[in-house]
C-alpha cells in the first residue's frame, strides 16, 4: 500500500512513532533499531513501510532501511512468526548480527529473543539462509557501522535522564516480551551513564537474565 512516508515527526516512542503528513498523523510500528536512527522530533523523517492487514486491523510498520524491512518481510512469510515476532527479533540483533546468525547457523543464539524457542529459531534460520543473500552488504555494513560509532559517552549524564533511559528500557522489554522488569535490578546508574544507545542496554540486560 505505502513504499514509504516522509514527514513531520511528531510522536516518538519505543515501539512506534507518529508521522504527521499534511496534517494527517501515521501511526507506524517500529523496531529498537529504527527507534536509535529517526531524528528528534519536529524534524522530517522517511520511513520505509511495510502494510499489516488483518480482518479486523491494518498496521503500518516503519523501518529506517530498505533492508530491514525486507527482512521484516522475510521473517512475518515464515509460518509461526508473526509481526511482533519480527519486530522483537530485529529489537534484539542488528542486520549484520543477523546475518551472521543465519550464515553461521547459530540457532541457540537466536533464542535470546523472548518466545523464540530452539525448534522455531532453526526453522526460522532455514527459511532465511536464502533470503539474507538478497540483501545489500554494502548498505548492510553501513548501518552496522552506524550503529557503533560513538556509542560510548565520557560526559556525565544528569538524573533526569536516567530515570528518562530506565523508563524507556522498560517499555523495550516490554515490547520484547518481558513484563514487569525491574530494570534497577539489571543494569546500574553508573552502567547507564557509559551507554548512548538504548540497544547496547538491552542487550546487557538481555545477556544478564539469560544467565541467571
Amino acid at each position: 500500500m505505502f513504499e514509504y512516508i516522509s514527514g513531520k515527526l511528531t510522536v516518538k516512542k519505543i515501539d512506534y512513532v507518529a508521522i504527521d503528513v499534511n496534517g494527517l498523523a501515521y501511526k507506524i510500528n517500529i523496531s529498537l533499531k529504527t527507534f536509535e536512527k529517526i531524528d528528534k522530533i519536529g524534524d522530517i523523517e522517511k520511513l520505509y513501510i511495510y502494510t499489516n492487514v488483518k480482518e479486523d486491523d491494518i498496521s503500518l510498520y516503519g523501518f529506517k532501511t530498505q533492508n530491514e524491512r525486507e527482512l521484516f518481510k522475510a521473517l512475518v512469510s515464515i509460518s509461526g512468526v508473526g509481526p511482533k515476532l519480527a519486530i522483537a527479533i530485529l529489537s534484539t540483533f542488528n542486520l549484520k548480527e543477523i546475518i551472521d546468525i543465519v550464515t553461521e547457523n547459530e540457532s541457540k543464539i537466536f533464542t535470546r529473543v523472548p518466545g523464540l524457542g530452539i525448534k522455531k529459531a532453526q526453522k526460522i534460520i532455514l527459511d532465511l539462509k536464502d533470503k539474507v543473500k538478497k540483501l545489500d552488504i554494502i548498505e548492510t555494513i553501513e548501518e552496522n557501522s552506524n550503529i557503533l560509532n560513538g556509542k560510548l559517552i565520557t560526559a556525565e549524564i544528569s538524573t533526569s535522564h536516567i530515570i528518562s533511559m530506565k523508563e524507556d528500557l522498560k517499555l523495550a522489554l516490554e515490547s520484547l516480551g518481558y513484563t514487569n522488569t525491574d530494570v534497577s535490578k539489571w543494569i546500574t546508574d553508573n552502567e547507564l551513564g557509559k551507554i548512548k544507545n538504548i540497544s547496547d542496554a538491552i542487550k546487557i540486560i538481555l545477556q544478564k537474565i539469560q544467565k541467571k
